[in-house]
């Protein structure tokens, strides 16, 4: 803004020529005595501000329209980037739908096959191993030597009692020929009953020492037929601890323990037999001398009849799992099997009411419930818990907790959440 401009009076003349009028006027005057000129007054200087610009007031309302526009657009990709990723969430290979129908009437069981009787054969006594008679797969009858142990100084120590045997047995001859004599001397009077019953006394002695020698003789006799090892009863030899030269030192254990290399020499094993583990929720189902078919893994093709034998008074429990041993009895056994095959075995146990059913790999277990995974919100497994029933392995019954053609997840998907 430029500076004010002073106003002047529109009558006022020039300075020079005023002063030259006056002294032309009246030359005795001095220009001292002159009246000053009045100063022309100025007025204070107002600064307005400009007014508002009408384009300021249009940018303001444009960038209000313009968030107006913009969040519901924001909205809008944000909901489609998230269908976009729903879109690639497909829950079609770890899913499928439950359905109802109903079982065969089959119980599957897993196990192996052991021998009926099995025991591993130690000496009584600590020694070293002589001799071994037999070898892994050999068939053995009850009594049949099967190793001998290193006797030791044990046959020098029965021929030392063997000499004192015969001692005893010649005091006892002497003793006996004394008494027999000193018999009818005392009959007749010459020798008192004293001397007498001294003679009978030292025969009695005698006696009584011989009978001990002969004793130890037999202990130790029983020592050295106990070197020799033998089979207590029939079977088949299924495994070798010991060779020839190994010092064996027996305990109470080594019985029962398998691979007792220290403790014991062989393992005799007598027939063949399937023990299988049923969950408890199949046990009601089950009954002695319910018939059986048993696969191993060596001949998938083949099947061999069982029969249930035995169901053991005690349940077992495995990491939370509680399911009984059961002990089936081949009716047909066959020489191909061997102790210690992996078997599948399956319970005929009739046909069983609809329900319905799910994979059993689709059966979870949460905080110590069962359950299965539905799909929950942004195809989210959801734990479900159910009541289950009974299983054929590959499939389970719900009792209560689950419809029919509900999709549940039987693998957990890659986005899902890390649970329980």
């Amino acid at each position: 803004m430029s500076a004010p401009i002073p106003l002047q009076p529109a009558n006022r003349e020039p300075e020079g020529a005023s002063l030259s009028r006056s002294s032309s006027r009246s030359p005795s005057r001095s220009p001292s005595l002159e009246r000053p000129p009045k100063p022309a007054s100025v007025e204070p200087e107002l600064v307005l501000s400009p007014p508002p610009s009408p384009r300021r007031g249009r940018n303001r309302r444009g960038l209000l329209i313009s968030l107006a526009l913009l969040v519901p657009a924001l909205a809008g990709l944000g909901w489609w980037l998230r269908q976009q990723a729903l879109a690639k969430r497909d829950i079609g290979p770890f899913t499928v739908l439950s359905r109802t129908g109903s079982l065969p009437g089959v119980v599957t069981a897993t196990g192996e096959l052991d021998a009926v009787n099995r025991v591993n054969v130690s000496p009584k006594r600590q020694g070293q191993l002589v001799e071994l008679l037999v070898d892994e797969g050999d068939l053995v009858v009850a009594g049949q030597p099967i190793a001998r142990m290193d006797d030791g100084d044990l046959r020098d120590r029965i021929q030392e009692l063997q000499a004192n045997l015969l001692a005893a047995r010649s005091e006892l001859e002497r003793s006996r020929s004394e008494l027999q004599r000193n018999e009818p001397l005392f009959r007749q009077g010459a020798i008192s009953l004293n001397e007498l019953n001294r003679f009978r006394s030292d025969y009695e002695v005698k006696s009584m020492a011989l009978n001990a020698a002969g004793q130890r003789i037999e202990q130790r006799l029983v020592e050295r037929e106990e070197l020799t090892i033998r089979a207590p009863f029939s079977g088949v030899i299924s495994q070798r601890f010991a060779e020839p030269g190994a010092f064996v030192t027996p305990t109470t254990t080594a019985s029962a323990t398998a691979g007792a290399t220290s403790s014991s020499i062989v393992e005799l094993a007598r027939g063949l037999e399937v023990i299988a583990k049923v969950p408890e929720s199949d046990l009601g189902r089950l009954q002695l001398g319910m018939p059986a078919s048993v696969r191993v893994e060596s001949f998938p093709d083949r099947r061999f009849p069982a029969r249930l034998r035995q169901i053991a008074p005690r349940a077992i429990k495995t990491n939370n799992v509680t399911s009984f041993e059961v002990k089936l009895q081949l009716t047909e056994p066959a020489p191909q099997l061997r102790i210690g095959m992996t078997a599948d075995v399956d319970f005929k146990t009739g046909n069983l009411g609809p329900r319905t059913l799910v994979p059993t790999v689709a059966v979870v277990t949460e905080n110590g419930r069962p359950g299965v995974l539905l799909v929950g919100k942004d195809r989210e497994p959801k734990f479900q818990p159910v009541q289950l029933g009974v299983s054929s392995g590959r499939d389970t019954q719900i009792i209560s907790g689950l419809a029919s053609d509900t999709r549940i997840f039987i693998d957990l998907p890659p986005w899902a959440k890390k649970r329980p």
